[in-house]
């Protein structure tokens, strides 16, 4: 690639990204462009998918009164979401097939594609449904989070979006075909892969564990949830304390940290404070950010106990631990 030349503006045969996406993969959305490529290409996208099936979600572009409301006002839909078992996108391969159908050598760049096709995020919120069905699992229960419900629903509100939050950036990590990988990815995820931010969380793993490199972006998620402050110290050794003195030494927290509070600004400053305001639970939320939640040693352990589940629904069990997608019975009945 010349310099100065940006992949956005290759020119690429739609025909050569529909055959990439063909896969065929047992758990993908076939009519969602490009969830065929990433369930068989990247692990953390499929992992998250396969828990999500083994839970009992479901997955639908049916067109239902839930379904337009998530395409007209998503943020509204996310507990309708859970309740119903029934994960709602948009079905994007149908069009692409179309489009082939009636100019088989069409020829777009990625950055038109991104800019004119709709794009889906059921990765975002099965990361969602699976982080909820494993709160509900963990030693303890919700019921150590916190000292009544309204309060509880939102400490797991925040740590399933910083569950869904780390699974977004470890699946933007997966390299095998640049191009693809990239374009792909775009389309089914709320981010968008990062050269500096895959080098920076690969030295992680390099230093500390996959494991680790999880278990910190967690807990810096959560934290990158809860202000639109940048981290100081106080957070960093927070987060230290939280994921235990000897999971990581300090740069590796330092590192990760950095990377969690990539978060969209905006997205910390107006999205979430507007969701919980939207389902009536402002008072709630503007506490919790005032509440050092990890300084809590009860809530640490909480996390320490939780975030082998969380890690294990992605795919990866951690050795010792039971796996809760796995083992237990499905808590949602789809439909």
């Amino acid at each position: 690639m010349s310099k100065g030349l940006r992949w956005e503006s290759l020119a690429v045969p739609l025909s050569w990204l529909a055959e990439l996406d063909n896969c065929a993969h047992p758990d993908d959305l076939a009519d969602a462009f490009g969830d065929g490529y990433l369930c068989a290409r990247n692990p953390v996208f499929a992992g998250v998918r396969r828990s999500a099936l083994a839970l009992g979600y479901r997955y639908s572009a049916a067109d239902t009164p839930m379904w337009r409301d998530y395409q007209a006002f998503g943020l509204s839909t996310l507990h309708q979401i859970i309740a119903s078992g029934i994960i709602p996108y948009h079905d994007t391969g149908s069009t692409i097939q179309r489009l082939l159908k009636s100019n088989s050598k069409a020829v777009l760049s990625p950055g038109i594609i991104l800019s004119a096709l709709k794009r889906n995020y059921a990765f975002h919120e099965s990361a969602h449904c699976v982080a909820w069905s494993v709160l509900h699992r963990a030693e303890g229960g919700p019921v150590r989070l916190a000292a009544n419900e309204r309060e509880r629903f939102v400490i797991e509100a925040i740590l399933a979006e910083s569950f869904a939050n780390t699974v977004e950036m470890l699946g933007s990590l997966v390299r095998t075909l640049p191009l693809s990988d990239t374009l792909f990815y775009s389309l089914n995820s709320y981010m968008t892969p990062k050269q500096d931010r895959m080098v920076q969380l690969q030295d992680a793993v390099a230093a500390a564990g996959e494991y680790a490199r999880f278990l910190l972006l967690f807990l810096g998620s959560f934290e990158a949830n809860l202000t639109v402050a940048e981290p100081g110290d106080a957070t960093r050794e927070r987060i230290g304390l939280a994921a235990g003195r000897d999971t990581a030494p300090a740069h590796v927290v330092r590192m990760v940290t950095e990377a969690a509070f990539r978060l969209n600004p905006g997205f910390r400053e107006k999205t979430t404070p507007m969701y919980f305001e939207l389902l009536g639970y402002k008072a709630e939320y503007q506490a919790l950010t005032q509440t050092l939640w990890l300084d809590d040693p009860g809530n640490r352990e909480f996390i320490r106990n939780l975030a082998p589940m969380l890690f294990a629904a992605t795919g990866q069990p951690v050795a010792g631990r039971p796996d809760p997608v796995q083992t237990a019975v499905p808590i949602v009945s789809g439909g």
